[in-house]
């Protein structure tokens, strides 16, 4: 106890209180969420333990989830193309794909190198799908994201730092190569600050917005695929 009396004195203190705030908010909404669902989006996984399950795991990054809250606010704000496909590239346990369910796209895709996250993202859509009544299909592809063909038929990418500049190279790519009979053009929501450069060293890819909501920054790109 006083050890945690400590850490959040020191938070406070680098921070400043309104964000402990912002972030207790959060937080007790996520795992409102999840009690009220029936789903484990929450709980983190180390990335020790996905090494457990996979060599490719050595360019993963541990599982957490994008809070609720400020993933429903970017929705929200975007208005994105909902008679499409929407895909979470590295989508764990499935929260954003629930999430965006709730926006009426079409069919939302996850995709994810981890047979444990999958089985975890297949039990909280099960789940949810008992509470509540929805048109959208889910599918949760259990496969390396660096070797995945991209039909096209899919229009917004969603990445929340899956993995790193190495393996997130190979999904652009993939991305611009995939078939533009549907969609010549698509966005991509990057929730991983710390890869917006990598992003912006393609010639195809172009920032069309920046967002932030509850402490949560998303950079908004359009990519144009290659003929």
């Amino acid at each position: 106890m006083i050890q945690l009396i400590k850490r959040t004195i020191q938070k406070i203190q680098n921070e400043g209180f309104s964000k402990l705030i912002i972030g207790f908010i959060t937080y007790a909404y996520d795992k409102y969420y999840d009690s009220k669902y029936s789903l484990d989006t929450y709980t983190w996984v180390e990335h020790d333990e996905l090494l457990k399950e996979d060599e490719i795991a050595k360019h993963a990054s541990s599982y957490m989830a994008v809070r609720v809250l400020p993933l429903r606010r970017l929705f929200e704000k975007l208005k994105l193309p909902v008679e499409t496909v929407f895909v979470d590239i590295g989508s764990g346990k499935g929260r954003i794909l629930l999430v965006a369910s709730e926006f009426g796209f079409m069919e939302v895709r996850g995709i994810e190198f981890s047979s444990n996250l999958c089985a975890i993202a297949e039990q909280n859509i099960a789940n949810y799908t008992q509470k509540i009544t929805t048109t959208t299909n889910f599918t949760v592809i259990n496969t390396d994201a660096s070797i995945f063909k991209f039909s096209g038929d899919e229009s917004v990418f969603f990445l929340y730092n899956p993995f790193n500049e190495f393996i997130l190279r190979k999904v652009i790519e993939n991305i611009s190569k995939s078939p533009d009979d549907k969609h010549k053009k698509v966005i991509i929501i990057n929730a991983a600050p710390g890869k917006k450069q990598v992003f912006e060293t393609y010639k195809n890819v172009n920032k069309i917005g920046k967002y932030n909501f509850w402490e949560f920054s998303f950079d908004v790109y359009e990519l144009i695929k290659e003929s």
